[in-house]
């Protein structure tokens, strides 16, 4: 574990920014996400949490997937520099995990390029991320829930605690590892920067609410498809999907041409479940019309149908639906209710 003093701290990202296309938390509160960064004067290193999360910048919110002009095509240009993230929060990180387990790791046909998605891989398989513990989680946020941390090292290509004078880096990955064989001029943490960690960590796990085991709705959701409780919930619902949009791990889109003749450019952008629309069909028939439909698909991709796929949730429990939802629909509270529920079957 290497140790960079805070005063080393512009110069050290002065010099990554040469070598990197490095993103950062920048902004204040909710007007806060991951941007380009140059110097260390420009990120705001005291942000817990940002508005959108760094998967803005894997799978951009609009992009351009190429242009054609008759039967000439072409792609986006790919980037000059391999891109570096600083202060991914532990819920972040694993989010891209999850995101990549279905865009770039193509578990179901692992050896056929088709199964997986260039851009994502392009840009994610090009990228170092550092994570950074996150020492005072805010009053929403429920990582524990779902097998996470404040500390966790399960993401990430380096893992990183800020302690009042210096930023203790330890390699996590191969990516990780290469980056600090690249590191030179700087001290080895001490047993005495050891212990702060373990003091950090107790402090920021004292923070958390008692947990609910995300786990067991895995078990227990499918016997409630039909529960009265599925339209109790959905009622206070309106369908803004603005929890989709700001949630790390949702990765629905459309796409679409635009263009005239034979020339223009094909785009995808975000859609979401929760939109009317979403499942309505050429014929006109919507398997999913109804408001409490779209509820329990959403609930159940993120507890169930992932854990039945992948092993794991599909929520890291950030908390950032239950910040910006506009009715106050906690997902907490959903949880629990359909666990009482289910325990009553």
């Amino acid at each position: 574990m290497i140790k960079i003093e805070k005063s080393e701290f512009g110069t050290f990202i002065r010099d990554l920014s040469a070598e990197y296309k490095l993103f950062a938390p920048v902004g204040e509160g909710r007007q806060s996400a991951f941007r380009e960064v140059s110097s260390a004067d420009q990120m705001n290193t005291s942000i817990q949490m940002t508005q959108n999360s760094p998967k803005t910048v894997f799978l951009p919110q609009t992009e351009v997937l190429f242009e054609f002009n008759g039967d000439d095509i072409q792609s986006g240009e790919k980037a000059a520099k391999p891109m570096f993230f600083w202060g991914v929060r532990s819920c972040d990180a694993r989010g891209m995990n999850l995101l990549d387990k279905v865009m770039g790791q193509s578990k179901q046909r692992p050896d056929d390029p088709a199964f997986q998605d260039p851009y994502w891989k392009a840009r994610f398989d090009n990228a170092v991320i550092l994570t950074l513990a996150c020492h005072e989680p805010a009053s929403t946020c429920f990582c524990h829930w779902t097998g996470g941390n404040p500390f966790s090292k399960e993401a990430g290509d380096l893992w990183a605690v800020e302690t009042e004078t210096a930023y203790l880096i330890e390699p996590l990955s191969e990516k990780g590892k290469d980056f600090v064989k690249t590191l030179s001029g700087y001290h080895t943490a001490s047993d005495k920067d050891k212990q702060e960690i373990k003091t950090l960590k107790k402090q920021a796990e004292s923070c958390l609410r008692p947990a609910v085991d995300a786990k067991i709705l895995k078990e227990k959701l499918p016997k409630i498809w039909d529960d009265p409780l599925w339209d109790e919930v959905s009622a206070k619902c309106v369908n803004c999907s603005a929890c989709a949009f700001i949630c790390p791990t949702c990765y629905c889109f459309d796409i679409q041409d635009e263009g005239k003749k034979d020339k223009g450019k094909r785009f995808r952008t975000w859609d979401c479940c929760m939109f009317p629309i979403f499942t309505k069909e050429a014929s006109g028939h919507n398997p999913r019309s109804l408001a409490r439909e779209r509820v329990r698909q959403r609930v159940m991709h993120k507890f169930n149908y992932f854990w039945e796929t992948y092993g794991e949730s599909l929520c890291t429990g950030c908390g950032r639906c239950i910040r910006v939802c506009p009715v106050n629909l906690d997902i907490r509270d959903v949880a629990k209710q359909l666990l009482e529920a289910a325990s009553a079957v």
